[in-house]
């Protein structure tokens, strides 16, 4: 409805908000989001697309070690993320039977990690739980294998305390546990906990999200607290291979060859005709478009006009040298082309000068040059330049002279000789204290005295009296003499 003079009246005129779209999509977008913005986010980032790495995923992982379902369990599934990564480590510093799913499944489904016999020590640990360390001390185990879990440990993206988990989505984590159902590893006692941040907890998720495939999680650790979940849905009680493409069987083999058992058994395995798994499967990430100079020939002649010999081969535009100190290049049929920057470079920053200088001796010959730098941070002492001869007993603290100022926020107190010589008056220093105490471990009293400045390069020598240089006498010489014929021989007379 409109006034009278035709204006929209204000009820029409407000837009009401768009509501956002609720998919497992846009907790995941939201929690990575939070995780970056917020500086909770730790390596490999960015997170996104990722089981996130928290700040706190070690003080997470001993939490969870401090609990009974983590005591009593003697074998223990981890995944393969690097936020359970000290969880990996606990595990076999504890002695306990760990397996760890192949990443992505793409060349088998679990590896059962052992130590090399007599490698034991944190070092050894810390090589068997990386990426390339699970590859190499990793024993193969099959979906035909025997095997037996009491705890599974699993990342998460977001969780919520009704036992919600929504991964990555890729949908790693529950095939791993459907295939792990069909082993029979999972048994109706067997715990399934996860490790993540107090942020990606969530009260409650929309239950329409989750289907018959999402494993529920039974127990929740974060740095700072447990929670037990109430467990609204149910464990998936294999694979549902109606909710699988041809596309995903053809990434992972053990799929294929589980499809394969299945059918030789007579039961159902058929898959769904058409890949709509479009939400689950993460966008390829847009890479930002490199800038290239191109020549004004090129967009003359229009996109695509490349000569078979030249650019046909790479599909890429060849990138000309970058001209400097020039207006314009020169274009196609003598035209005018594209302004080239034509820019003054930048001229070198001077040298700076030194102020004065301060002589630090009696140092100890174990002392470091780090402590001395701690002690002069201590009482606000910044030289620009140290030159350390501690071996010797001495060290030589230079200070510039201020430069201009760049802006106002960038002002700072000049030093000052008398500063500087009050702030280090009396001031002791020791040495290392490695090893048995000796003389040279005890605290000394440093000398702090002004450096003297440093002399001018030497000028050379005036000359002396009866040094001075003479006029020579430049004359031509007399032609040498011939040389004197040699006296013929004489024959002897008989």
């Amino acid at each position: 409805m409109q006034n009278g003079d035709g204006a929209p009246t204000a009820v029409e005129t407000t837009k009401k908000p768009i509501p956002e779209e609720v998919t497992k999509q846009s907790f995941r977008v939201k929690v990575w989001r939070h995780l970056e913005t917020n500086g909770l986010a730790m390596f490999p980032r960015p997170v996104y697309n990722r089981i996130p790495n928290f700040k706190g995923a070690p003080e997470a992982a001993a939490k969870l070690a401090e609990l009974d379902v983590f005591k009593n369990a003697n074998t223990i599934k981890v995944n393969p993320d690097k936020p359970q990564e000290t969880v990996r480590v606990i595990c076999l510093e504890q002695k306990k039977t760990l397996y760890v799913p192949v990443p992505r499944l793409q060349t088998g489904f679990l590896n059962h990690l052992e130590l090399p016999e007599g490698q034991t020590g944190p070092a050894a640990i810390r090589q068997a739980v990386s990426r390339n360390g699970m590859e190499t001390y990793g024993k193969p185990i099959g979906i035909e294998d025997s095997v037996s879990l009491d705890l599974v440990v699993m990342g998460s993206v977001a969780v919520s305390k009704e036992g919600y988990r929504i991964g990555k989505g890729r949908g790693y984590g529950d095939l791993e546990f459907g295939l792990m159902m069909h082993m029979k590893a999972i048994r109706p006692n067997t715990i399934v906990v996860t490790t993540v941040h107090d942020c990606q907890v969530l009260d409650t998720l929309p239950a329409e999200l989750f289907g018959p495939h999402d494993v529920p999680i039974d127990v929740i650790v974060t740095p700072t607290q447990v929670i037990e979940t109430q467990r609204m849905s149910q464990r998936p009680v294999g694979i549902l291979w109606h909710l699988l493409s041809n596309r995903r069987i053809q990434l992972m083999p053990v799929l294929s060859q589980l499809r394969d058992i299945e059918m030789l058994a007579g039961r159902a395995c058929a898959l769904k005709e058409e890949d709509t798994d479009v939400e689950e499967r993460a966008p390829p990430r847009q890479r930002r478009p490199r800038r290239r100079t191109r020549s004004h020939k090129s967009h003359s002649e229009g996109e695509g006009n490349t000569t078979e010999g030249e650019e046909g081969k790479s599909g890429k535009p060849r990138r000309p040298a970058r001209r400097r100190n020039s207006n314009k290049s020169a274009g196609k049929d003598g035209k005018e082309g594209k302004e080239v920057d034509t820019r003054p470079r930048r001229s070198k920053r001077p040298r700076p000068v030194i102020d004065f200088s301060v002589k630090i001796s009696n140092i100890s010959p174990n002392t470091r040059v780090r402590d001395l730098k701690q002690a002069l941070s201590d009482r606000g002492v910044k030289p620009q330049v140290m030159v350390w001869k501690g071996f010797r007993g001495f060290c030589y603290l230079h200070f510039f002279k201020p430069g201009p100022q760049k802006g106002e926020g960038d002002s700072a107190p000049a030093a000052s000789m008398e500063g500087v010589l009050a702030a280090l008056a009396e001031m002791s220093l020791g040495g290392s204290g490695d090893g048995a105490p000796t003389d040279d471990d005890k605290p000394r009293l440093l000398c702090v005295e002004p450096a003297p400045p440093r002399a001018p390069p030497a000028a050379a020598p005036a000359p002396q009296s009866g040094h001075e240089p003479r006029l020579l006498c430049v004359e031509p010489a007399p032609p040498r003499a011939p040389p004197a014929a040699a006296p013929a021989p004489q024959v002897p007379r008989t």
